[in-house]
C-alpha cells in the first residue's frame, strides 16, 4: 500500500484505510488496455491550453484573477502528476502535488469546491478526446482508470485541505489564547478575531467547561438541529446518543488530564428531533476566559462512514455474485438434465417399492439443490423496496397462517400477542413476510416438539427514537454466545442442510428499512430474535428505495 500524505493526519479514518484497496493498487492488479502513454503525449498541448482557458473562464472569480503564468504552473504539474499515475502508476508527483496546491490555495483563500472543479476539468476535457480518438466508442477501462485517478485526487486534496484548515485554526488559537495572557488591554479584540475565525469554518466548534457548553459556532448549533441561543449550559452529553455516552466520557476524562490533545473521537450526535449521525470530534484541553477548558472540532461522517460500509458491501456482494454466476452456468444445466431423467424414471410403471421410493428421494433431493442455487443467486441481487402504508400486525398474522401447517407438523402453540394501537406504517409488506417467515421457519425448527413459539409486536412512540419492534421467541435450547455474534455472516450455518443465507437475508432486508434485528438467548434456554423497524417523523407518508 502506498504511503499517506505528510500531513494528514485524519487520513488514517478515509475510506482507503479499510482493507478495499486503493485505486491505484486496483489498477496494479489489472493494467489497462488503453494506451495512455501515447494518448496524453499526443493531446498534451491541447488539454493544458483547454485546462488554463477553463480555469480562467468556467470555474470562479477567484481563479479568473489569477495570473496565467501561475495557472499555466500549476496546470502544468496536475498534468504530469496525471501523467505519471495513468501511464506507470507512480502516485508520488501526485500526492506531492496535492501538498503544494492544498497549501497554496488555502494561502490564496480559495473555497475548497473551486479547487474541485479546477481538478474536474481534467475529465471534462479528456472524455470528448478520448471519445474523438476511438470515434466516441469510449474504452470503459480507461473511464474507470481516469475516473478513480480523478477521485483519488479529489478526495485526498479534500481531506488534507481540510486537515491544514483545521491545524490553522487549532494553531491560530493557541496563538490567541498566547495573546490574550500576554495583553489583558487586547482581549475584547483578540476575542473579536478569534470568533470571526471560528465562525467562517464549516466544522462545529464548541468550548466545554465541566462538561457544559460555554461557547460554539453557527456551524455547532446546524449540525445538532438547535437554535445557537439554547445551547449554552447544556451539557454536552445532551447531544451524544445514550449508548455512545460512557465511551465520550472516558475520552473527555482522558483529555482533561492530557497535555496534548487526543486522537480523534467517533460517536453518533443525537439531534433535536431524536435523529442520530454519525459524527468525529478532536478534543484538546486549553484555557478560555482564564479557565481551564476543552475545545473541540466536530463534524459530519455521514457520508464517509456509508461509503465505506456501501464499498465493503459490494465488495463482498462481488464475490459471492462472482460464485453464484459461476453455479448457474456450472450446475443448472446438468441439473436441469439429472431433475427431467428422474422424473421420467419416477413415472415409469415397472418402477415399484424401494426403488421408486430411491428415485422419489433423489428427485426431492434435486428440488432442494434448485431452491439452494436460487437462495445463492437471488441473494447477491441489491434489494430494492416497494413501500406503501400498511398494517404491520395484518402481514405478521398473515405469515403466521401461511405457516400453520409447519406449527400442526410438530404440534406447536402459536401465541399472537399484537399491539392494536400501533399505527399504520411505510414499509413493504413482501419483504417484511419474508423476513418473517424466515424467523419463524428457524424459530419451528429449534423448538421442541409440543413446545410453544410467541410472536408480539410493540409500539414504542415515547423513545428517544420511536420506532415498532415485533419479536419472535421460541422455547428451544439457545444459541451461544459465540455463534450468535457470526449468526447473520452469509453462508454461516449450524444446521446439516441449507447454506446459511435466512438470516444474512433477514438483516439485509431489515436494514433496507433502515432498522436493526437482534438475537438474545437465555440462560435456561429459548432465543428470541427482535426486529426494530424506525418509526420515521411521518409514519403515515408513503416512500420507497
Amino acid at each position: 500500500m502506498r504511503r499517506s500524505l505528510a500531513l494528514s493526519p485524519l487520513r488514517a479514518h478515509a475510506l482507503f484505510r479499510s482493507s478495499t484497496p486503493c485505486f491505484h493498487d486496483l489498477q496494479a492488479l489489472s493494467m489497462p488496455s488503453f494506451d495512455w502513454y501515447s494518448f496524453l503525449t499526443r493531446y498534451r498541448q491541447p488539454i493544458l491550453e483547454g485546462w488554463v482557458d477553463r480555469l480562467k473562464r468556467d470555474v470562479s472569480e477567484m481563479y479568473a484573477r489569477r495570473p496565467v503564468e501561475e495557472l499555466w504552473y500549476t496546470v502544468g504539474k496536475a498534468f504530469e502528476a496525471n501523467f505519471q499515475a495513468l501511464c506507470f502508476n507512480r502516485w508520488e508527483s501526485l500526492d506531492a502535488f496535492i501538498d503544494e496546491i492544498c497549501r497554496l490555495r488555502l494561502e490564496g483563500g480559495f473555497p475548497l469546491v473551486d479547487v474541485q472543479k479546477a481538478f474536474d476539468l481534467f475529465r471534462l476535457i479528456v472524455v470528448p478526446l478520448i471519445g474523438a480518438e476511438c470515434r466516441n466508442a469510449i474504452p470503459t477501462d480507461a473511464i474507470q482508470e481516469m475516473n478513480h485517478c480523478l477521485a483519488y485526487t479529489i478526495y485526498f486534496f479534500s481531506d488534507h485541505f481540510q486537515n491544514l484548515h483545521r491545524r490553522h485554526l487549532v494553531e491560530s488559537a493557541d496563538r490567541l489564547r498566547e495573546e490574550v495572557n500576554r495583553k489583558t488591554a487586547q482581549l475584547s479584540e483578540s476575542e473579536r478575531k478569534y470568533k470571526t475565525l471560528v465562525e467562517e469554518i464549516t466544522d462545529g466548534y464548541v468550548v466545554l467547561q465541566e462538561d457544559r457548553i460555554v461557547f460554539h459556532n453557527r456551524a455547532f448549533a446546524v449540525l445538532h438541529d438547535r437554535s445557537e441561543e439554547t445551547l449554552n449550559g447544556n451539557l454536552f452529553m445532551e447531544f451524544v446518543l445514550p449508548m455512545d455516552r460512557s465511551v465520550m466520557r472516558e475520552r473527555l476524562a482522558e483529555a482533561s488530564t492530557g497535555s496534548s490533545g487526543i486522537a480523534p473521537i467517533e460517536y453518533r450526535r443525537q439531534t433535536r428531533t431524536g435523529r442520530s449521525f454519525p459524527t468525529e470530534i478532536q478534543i484538546k484541553r486549553t484555557a478560555y476566559e482564564n479557565r481551564e477548558c476543552l475545545i473541540g472540532l466536530c463534524r459530519d461522517i455521514t457520508e464517509r462512514v456509508e461509503l465505506e460500509h456501501r464499498m465493503r458491501e459490494a465488495e463482498r456482494l462481488a464475490h459471492i455474485a462472482h460464485v453464484a454466476t459461476s453455479l448457474s452456468h456450472e450446475i443448472r444445466n446438468p441439473l436441469s438434465a439429472i431433475k427431467m431423467n428422474l422424473q421420467i424414471l419416477q413415472r415409469h410403471p415397472e418402477l415399484v417399492g424401494n426403488d421408486k421410493r430411491r428415485i422419489d428421494i433423489a428427485v426431492q433431493e434435486m428440488h432442494r439443490l434448485e431452491r439452494i442455487l436460487k437462495e445463492v443467486i437471488d441473494f447477491t441481487k441489491p434489494v430494492v423496496l416497494q413501500k406503501c402504508i400498511c398494517d404491520l400486525n395484518h402481514v405478521l398474522r398473515q405469515t403466521v397462517e401461511l405457516l400453520e401447517p409447519k406449527f400442526l407438523e410438530k404440534s406447536l402453540c402459536m401465541y399472537q400477542h399484537f399491539d392494536e394501537t400501533m399505527p399504520p406504517m411505510s414499509l413493504d409488506p413482501e419483504k417484511i413476510e419474508q423476513i418473517a417467515i424466515n424467523l419463524l421457519l428457524n424459530a419451528i425448527e429449534a423448538a421442541p416438539n409440543g413446545s410453544k413459539i410467541c410472536i408480539a409486536t410493540r409500539w414504542k412512540p415515547y423513545s428517544e427514537n420511536p420506532s415498532v419492534h415485533f419479536r419472535i421467541e421460541n422455547e428451544g435450547s439457545g444459541i451461544p454466545s459465540d455463534i450468535r455474534e457470526k449468526l447473520f455472516h452469509p453462508f454461516f450455518t449450524t444446521k446439516s442442510k441449507g447454506v446459511g443465507l435466512g438470516l444474512s437475508v433477514v438483516r439485509r432486508l431489515v436494514e433496507a428499512h433502515e432498522g436493526s434485528v437482534e438475537v438474545s438467548s437465555g440462560p435456561e434456554g429459548g432465543t428470541v430474535f427482535t426486529v426494530i423497524l424506525p418509526l420515521g417523523d411521518g409514519h403515515g407518508n408513503d416512500s420507497g428505495h
